[in-house]
């Protein structure tokens, strides 16, 4: 038998090591995989800043170009030379000379101020027969595609340049004629502008030429994609373009590639450029143009008809990840390894002194029941609060130091008594009504009992519950009292204090403005009469009367004078006003209320249609008792005379409010208002007498 025990406790723990192990590997591939995907999500936060760097700085760079040319386009002198010659079929004479001379000086000094020329090239002498070609320039357009004038290096557009020249003259907006080769094989970035006539020829103006600049892209575009001052190895930012089925890489390429001189299929789908163009802003894995497995993100840049990838090698931006997860795999197997040796090691340790150690558990349990034992007769000893165990007959089976103190009786004498003997027939009927409610049989029963002891009324907090402790073949009753009489009467010192504080807080309100003499009296009526009208708890009803009574505090920091003029009242003068609720919470600020009165001051002058003050709020941003203190300030505010005018009557009041209940008042709490007025009519207006 014993064997058969042992057997099983050790198949057992075979079992839970296996668990164990299991579970291990299983936590240390999760965290594995948790810490690469935290390491995805700091390259993926790093990769999109520089791509939406990089990209803002081409957006930067392009609009600065767009705008040289735009305003070259729009000089008045420019459009009326440009219309005058294209205005002569025949070119001849002084003017002829004076208008070109004056239009090439002036895209000289433009292209030379902006990098549109090429201020090097132009004083190199090259053989008469070969053609020289610019890297940079301006050229005005007639709309036959005829060169106006140009700086040097420019000669006859070619047909994709024509065609977007001409979709330039239809449109009259500018455009990016992209980037290509030029007959230097160099790559060149271009931009198309319109140019009007001076003076509108028709409602719609159309262009009457064209002003198109190109510049050498490796020399300016392409130095914004440079992340040679990143201090990672392989971060690359290319630009690429789709072509029917080809991507075309446009920027000069880490391996040595030149611009423009690489294309590879679009329908690739692991490779980077073509996930990006089909996707711009996702962040992926994926081959680059080279083979090699990347991280990228991109972006659509916007009117360039082009896309930026920001990739760096995957082996370099995880190489520390990776390396980690192997270390702590390696690490962890190694502790679950150690640990489950550990299990085998103690558990053969165990079963040989497992005899031995039982003794010993039951002689240290047998120590911490008299050690408990002796912990539960001082707590009950030394318990403030009276505690009780009765049968079902009600008889006292147990009671704690402290009752046997009050009652001045042995704690000895008192088992056996019942709650006649121990409080007097009427406390034992009160008792009564407790111990016989069925809910003590599963959850705990709770009222406040008032008892006479020694001549003294004591308030009792009363808890009755049914333990299984069984006396008599039945179940027990424990019941615990708490004397709260001294809280009670703290409690309504408290609240004494409290009312004739905001009593004399009144009182000052109505000295300082006499023309308001009661007005938080009334305000607190109606808004009482209205929360009962409305059914709200006690809680809220109080929160009404304080706020309400204490709502006007704020003109105390209004000037009396203010308060008691008749005349139009200026910008200032209102502003002043209207921090009144604002002034109230300060002074309120260091009350503690326990219920939300500061919040319901502060909403007073608040609408629901956002229009009130101080912050604007709107529907249920407003609490409800906020909601009530408005209607009824509103009211009280409108039926009684002020400086500057006479009262309104119930009436009259009520229909302004009326009119207000969609936009600034709780419909609720202005029909709420309506019933107590007309209930109180026939009582000759006693909320506001």
């Amino acid at each position: 038998m014993k064997q058969n025990s042992t057997a099983k406790s050790f198949l057992l723990s075979a079992i839970i090591l296996i668990i164990t192990l299991t579970a291990g590997i299983v936590s240390v591939i999760s965290l594995a995989r948790y810490e690469q995907q935290r390491d995805l999500n700091d390259w993926q936060l790093t990769l999109s800043v520089m791509a939406d760097s990089k990209s803002s700085e081409i957006a930067k760079w392009t609009d600065g170009k767009f705008a040289v040319l735009q305003e070259l386009a729009a000089n008045g002198s420019l459009q009326m030379y440009v219309q005058q010659l294209l205005r002569q079929k025949v070119i001849e004479g002084q003017a002829e000379a004076v208008q070109l001379s004056y239009l090439r000086n002036l895209i000289k000094s433009t292209g030379a101020r902006s990098g549109f020329f090429d201020e090097a090239q132009t004083n190199i002498q090259v053989p008469a027969n070969i053609a020289f070609h610019a890297d940079n320039g301006l050229t005005l357009l007639a709309a036959d595609k005829k060169v106006i004038i140009s700086t040097p290096g420019f000669y006859t557009p070619d047909s994709k340049l024509a065609k977007q020249v001409s979709e330039v003259l239809t449109t009259g907006k500018h455009r990016f004629a992209g980037i290509y080769l030029n007959e230097n094989k160099r790559p060149v970035v271009g931009f198309l502008v319109p140019v009007f006539a001076l003076q509108k020829q028709s409602d719609v103006q159309s262009p009457i030429a064209v002003l198109y600049g190109f510049t050498h892209a490796s020399t300016s575009l392409f130095k914004i994609l440079d992340s040679k001052t990143s201090a990672t190895k392989s971060a690359e930012t290319i630009l690429v373009a789709k072509t029917e089925n080809l991507i075309s890489y446009i920027s000069p390429l880490a391996d040595g590639s030149k611009p423009l001189s690489r294309s590879l299929s679009a329908n690739d789908s692991n490779l980077v450029a073509s996930l990006s163009v089909s996707q711009p802003g996702t962040f992926d894995s994926g081959l680059d143009y080279s083979g090699e497995k990347c991280l990228f993100t991109s972006r659509d840049l916007a009117g360039l008809n082009m896309t930026l990838i920001q990739k760096i090698a995957e082996e370099e931006a995880l190489a520390e990840s990776n390396s980690h997860r192997r270390f702590l795999l390696i690490a962890l197997l190694l502790a679950l390894l150690l640990g489950g040796s550990l299990m085998v090691a103690a558990w053969w340790y165990g079963s040989s002194i497992k005899e031995r150690k039982a003794a010993q558990d039951l002689l240290r349990k047998s120590k911490q029941l008299q050690a408990q034992t002796n912990l539960l007769n001082a707590i009950n000893d030394n318990m403030t609060d009276f505690t009780l165990l009765l049968d079902h007959q009600s008889q006292l089976i147990f009671a704690n130091k402290a009752l046997a103190d009050l009652l001045q009786v042995p704690v000895g004498d008192l088992q056996g008594k019942t709650l006649s003997n121990l409080f007097g027939p009427n406390a034992a009927k009160k008792f009564q009504h407790i111990l016989g409610d069925e809910d003590t049989k599963t959850k705990v029963v709770s009222k406040e009992l008032t008892i006479d002891i020694k001549g003294e009324l004591h308030l009792f907090y009363v808890s009755c519950l049914q333990v299984a402790y069984e006396w008599k073949h039945q179940n027990s009753i424990l019941v615990t009292l708490s004397d709260v009489t001294k809280l009670q009467q703290a409690q309504i010192k408290k609240d004494r204090l409290m009312k004739q504080i905001v009593s004399s807080l009144m009182r000052a309100i109505d000295l300082h403005d006499p023309y308001s003499a009661n007005h938080s009296a009334k305000t607190a009526s109606v808004a009482l009469a209205i929360g009962n009208a409305m059914g709200l708890k006690t809680s809220e009803l109080t929160t009404i009367e304080i706020a309400a009574s204490l709502c006007n505090l704020g003109k105390l920091s209004i000037p009396r004078n203010l308060l008691l003029k008749t005349g139009k009242l200026s910008d200032a003068e209102q502003e002043i006003l209207k921090s009144e609720t604002t002034s109230a919470s300060e002074i309120l600020t260091g009350i503690d209320f326990e219920v939300p009165v500061l919040k319901t001051i502060s909403q007073k002058h608040e609408y629901l249609d956002g229009s009130g003050s101080p912050d604007g709020l709107a529907g249920d941003e407003i609490i409800l008792t906020a909601r009530i203190l408005s209607a009824a300030n509103a009211f009280v505010a409108m039926t009684s005379p002020r400086a500057y005018r006479d009262k309104l009557t119930n009436t009259e009041a009520m229909d302004q409010l009326l009119k207000a209940s969609e936009s600034k008042y709780d419909r609720h709490v202005i029909a709420a208002l309506f019933h107590v007025v007309e209930n109180e009519r026939s009582k000759g207006d006693v909320l506001l007498g």
